[in-house]
């Protein structure tokens, strides 16, 4: 009887210690994922500042003119060039 009991303690004791390996191996695993994600969340989060301060610099009318001026040769009209019409 008393082997028994000895028997089946033994097997609990071996069935725990696997289940706490495994656990603290899947533990392990999800902490490099966690890690590898928010490296990602920082890039994308650099990345979007800027394009943001992109956006800013092409939604201001100095950008358009300063590429119209120097990419496609356009000039401001001067008061002579502009017709009123009624």
């Amino acid at each position: 009887m008393l082997r028994a009991v000895n028997l089946i303690l033994v097997i609990s004791i071996l069935v725990n210690a696997i289940y706490i390996v495994n656990q603290r191996f899947t533990a392990r695993q999800h902490y490099m994922q966690l890690a590898s994600l928010q490296n990602k969340a920082s890039v994308l989060n650099k990345e979007y500042t800027r394009l943001q301060l992109e956006e800013g610099t092409y939604s201001s009318g100095l950008a358009v003119q300063d590429f119209a001026t120097t990419s496609l040769g356009l000039v401001q009209p001067d008061k002579l060039h502009i017709v009123e019409l009624k």
